[in-house]
């Protein structure tokens, strides 16, 4: 097991223990943090990041000490679902598996 690393911190040295991750750059909110007003060019689908790669993206910051994880992107969501779950990590793939 690797050493834990040194906790993220923001601009102001306060730890960074939530990510937000957009699954896409369609989303019909316009977000301030996200999403300037005057919009931003769409990008073409194979630009945008794989599931895998979030979720190698996710591990990456859950082993910088994040805590809460919450995806976003194409709201508004279904009424009762929630983007709001504990970040669980996936067991390392089986020896001799393909990475």
């Amino acid at each position: 097991m690797a050493p834990p690393l040194a906790p993220l911190l923001d601009r102001f040295g306060r730890v960074a223990d939530d990510l937000r991750v957009s699954l896409t750059d369609r989303c019909n909110f316009r977000c301030t943090y996200c999403m300037p007003a005057e919009g931003l060019a769409w990008l073409p689908r194979s630009e945008l990041l794989t599931y895998e790669e979030i979720g190698r993206l996710v591990g990456v910051f859950l082993d910088l000490g994040v805590r809460t994880v919450r995806l976003t992107g194409g709201e508004p969501r279904p009424t009762g679902s929630s983007s709001r779950r504990r970040p669980r990590r996936s067991p390392p793939p089986a020896s001799g598996g393909s990475t």
